[in-house]
């Protein structure tokens, strides 16, 4: 059975419900909601691990509850005493674009690396056939947890693990560009796979085409790359080798929350069930275009199984004839 690993930061989440002051609570994390999303999208069974760490306290114990519903597995989520979840509120504007408000500073998941360092992480690690994280999952720890961090991937990366990374960006988890392009360099050469959005390269190497957003990404050996660009042509790159895909806009967008993370999602199970690159990006795209319809980051299971999982992945993610 497949063992993939997730890690990073699952958060209390408050979006909008109704009206402005109407808010609805559940959990949510970028690469907690790829995780999910990839559990749902598998036809056959596989073990999705979130590796974080959270508290003790009561909304730590509903967020166990929602991993056993979601059948995700808490074997290598840590606990502790000393922190909690952080929370963030959702506001949404008329066009369903969102901004973010967040509390997490004191974050129970900045605590994930000392806390693997104190129960021999690495060794729960062993057996782990996929590794997924983001910049957000970098953004969150401090300087010498990410040096441990990479020492972890590396002998990942040498056992044979496909090691994945989004980048993410959220400029206000890090101290400087400086910092985040250090770090990013480390993500990118030591990862198989990359899933970017061109916006987050906007705003940190000021480039201005998804073109550029390649070179980068290839001049650190990236084989796989998937670059996210809204509702404009994805561009594909497998082994320096690149080509676009279209992608069809949605007219009725309610709440683009996770969309990078369901495309996620949607893109790593395929690739995992053995479709090519391109029909995986395809069932990715129809993914993320069920999740941006419903409000928040999770979408309901049933709505969720009413319209993707009754659509058979096989003929969402048909091979294309043009080679990849």
């Amino acid at each position: 059975m497949k063992n993939i690993v997730v890690m990073g930061e699952c958060m209390i989440e408050f979006s909008q419900s109704v009206s402005a002051t109407d808010f609805r609570q559940s959990f949510a994390g970028d690469v907690f909601n790829t995780g999910i999303y990839i559990k749902r999208c598998m036809a056959e069974p596989i073990t999705v691990n979130f590796l974080s760490a959270i508290g003790k306290d009561a909304m730590s114990e509903q967020l166990l509850s929602l991993m056993a519903e979601e059948q995700i597995s808490t074997e290598m989520l840590y606990r502790t005493e000393s922190a909690k979840m952080g929370l963030y509120l959702i506001n949404l504007d008329s066009k369903g674009e969102r901004s973010f408000s967040y509390w997490r500073n004191d974050s129970a998941a900045k605590q994930l690396i000392t806390l693997m360092e104190k129960n021999h992480g690495l060794e729960q690690l062993k057996n782990a056939s996929t590794f997924f994280f983001s910049g957000i999952s970098l953004a969150i720890l401090s300087e010498s947890d990410r040096l441990i961090l990479w020492k972890y991937l590396y002998q990942l990366k040498q056992q044979g693990t496909t090691i994945i990374f989004d980048p993410n960006y959220r400029a206000s988890l890090w101290p400087s560009t400086e910092v985040t392009k250090a770090a990013y360099k480390m993500a990118f050469k030591l990862s198989h796979m990359a899933l970017p959005g061109v916006d987050d390269f906007i705003d940190l190497y000021g480039v201005t085409d998804v073109e550029q957003v390649a070179d980068i990404i290839e001049g650190y050996g990236v084989e796989e790359i998937v670059i996210k660009n809204g509702n404009q042509n994805m561009l594909i790159s497998l082994r320096g080798t690149r080509s676009y895909l279209p992608v069809s806009p949605i007219k009725t967008v309610v709440d683009t929350t996770s969309a990078g993370d369901a495309f996620n999602g949607g893109y790593i199970s395929a690739r995992l069930t053995g479709k090519s690159v391109k029909g995986s990006a395809q069932y990715a795209a129809q993914v993320a275009a069920c999740v941006i319809q419903h409000k928040g980051a999770i979408v309901p299971v049933e709505l969720f199984e009413q319209k993707i999982q009754k659509l058979s992945v096989a003929a969402l993610t048909q091979e294309i004839t043009t080679s990849e």
